[in-house]
């Protein structure tokens, strides 16, 4: 439950999301809900995110994947197949670009974090890791 208190700071501090009960945030813009349905599934000799998104969730625009994400954490983020929280944004900004009419989305807690150019030209699908830049 740390990232989902982690992104529900981070939409606080930016505006996104206003308080009118400590217990209850508001969100200000968007969906309803975000996320159809979505469970954890082993394919490939991994786990991953399988995810369905709301008719509202495959429309929203750039400004609104923070709440997208923010509800898949809260609800999925206690699991233990929950890593890579960046690399998790970077597939999920990139199946919001270029695969937002797929059934289901999958993220792959186990694809690293590459960046939005990379993740892109991959089709959100990276393996292989950026190098380290050499120490100097």
């Amino acid at each position: 439950m740390k990232i989902a208190a982690f992104c529900l700071f981070v939409l606080s501090s930016i505006g996104w999301i206003n308080y009118s009960d400590a217990a209850d945030p508001v969100r200000v813009p968007g969906c309803a809900e975000y996320i159809e349905s979505g469970q954890w599934v082993y394919r490939f000799n991994e786990w991953t995110l399988e995810l369905k998104p709301t008719v509202c969730g495959r429309g929203i625009g750039a400004d609104e994947t923070a709440y997208m994400f923010y509800e898949i954490a809260k609800k999925f983020s206690g699991d233990q197949y929950w890593v890579n929280t960046r690399g998790m944004i970077n597939q999920l900004t990139c199946h919001l670009q270029i695969a937002r009419t797929k059934p289901e989305w999958n993220l792959d807690p186990w694809r690293p974090y590459v960046g939005n150019a990379d993740s892109v030209a991959a089709g959100c699908n990276v393996v292989t890791p950026k190098p380290q830049p050499p120490f100097e």
